[in-house]
């Protein structure tokens, strides 16, 4: 199991523990991408960890044990609700600097809500995993008498009831659902690979021929070489025309996170949930520039895929 990126997570929330100015410069820093840099490594970490973990239990487990080990590095003085919600606006991301009735602050105050909401995104991923294997989250916190509200609940509340969480139910304690994968129909894959195989390196050509035949998850994230939106609409229509089966589309937009990046003004970027599901889960069209386009033929019923 690695812990590279939990293992950078927990240093720089530690910050409390040692006074290090490094770390209170980092987390004060407004260049310092919280998402990019902490969170996207930290999802990916834990989503790997988990596919290595057979059974519910197994998973369960090594949830608890991310639980345990972030709720002990850092002591948060107050409500997730306290930071406040007028934030500064950097590069399409959002960083909060003050505590509600906290007009002005130093590094180090600054740091401590920066950290806090860190600390908050961090348990959104794992809030999001708990939804996607079925795992208690809050009987998990209550258990470790785990504050709550020093995080943002919303992923959770619209999954479990607040008012039922120390009971287990009956599809809580089945067995975890077999790892989703999207399946490409095969007739269709050499043509959606000659179509974008020129978006990637050589070497990344293999590896996305293999993602396409079997969906299996790539060592790294395979670097698209074009705007990122362009890739995600191309799996959009190939899910929508059912060239794409097997999973559901929150399903494939993670197994897109994990296995994709692409770039950005120069800068390499890796693909949010939140960025894809505005792009997939939308009926509006995202895309100025789409790399394929899909049509259907009436007179076979099959649709017809085509390089723009």
């Amino acid at each position: 199991m690695k812990t590279n990126a939990l293992d950078k997570c927990l240093n720089i929330l530690s910050f409390q523990q040692d006074d290090d100015p490094q770390k209170i410069e980092v987390l004060a820093g407004m260049d310092t991408n919280l998402h990019e840099e902490f969170v996207e490594p930290f999802r990916r970490e834990l989503g790997l960890n988990l596919l290595t973990k057979s059974t519910f239990q197994e998973k369960k487990d090594l949830l608890m044990f991310y639980i345990d080990e972030l709720d002990r590095v850092i002591v948060i003085p107050k409500k997730f609700e306290d930071i406040e919600p007028v934030h500064l606006e950097i590069d399409e991301l959002y960083y909060p600097i003050w505590y509600k009735g906290q007009d002005v602050s130093d590094d180090l105050g600054i740091s401590e809500v920066r950290a806090h909401y860190l600390f908050s995104l961090l348990f959104v991923v794992i809030q999001d995993y708990c939804i996607l294997y079925n795992i208690p989250f809050l009987e998990i916190c209550n258990d470790r008498f785990f504050i709550l509200e020093t995080i943002n609940l919303s992923p959770i509340r619209e999954r479990e009831e607040l008012t039922d969480i120390t009971k287990p139910t009956t599809k809580q304690l089945e067995p975890a659902m077999p790892v989703i994968k999207p399946i490409f129909v095969n007739e269709s894959i050499a043509e959606i690979y000659e179509i974008l195989r020129d978006f990637f390196s050589p070497e990344d050509q293999i590896e996305f021929y293999a993602l396409l035949n079997g969906g299996e998850n790539a060592p790294k994230p395979l670097l698209f070489l074009g705007s990122g939106n362009r890739l995600a609409d191309a799996f959009k229509q190939l899910y929508d025309c059912d060239i794409i089966r097997g999973c559901q589309k929150k399903e494939l937009e993670y197994w897109i996170s994990i296995n994709f990046s692409y770039r950005y003004r120069n800068k390499l970027k890796t693909y949010t949930l939140p960025y894809l599901s505005e792009i997939m889960s939308t009926r509006k069209d995202k895309c100025q520039k789409p790399v394929l386009n899909i049509i259907l033929e009436k007179a076979t019923g099959t649709y017809l895929i085509s390089k723009i």
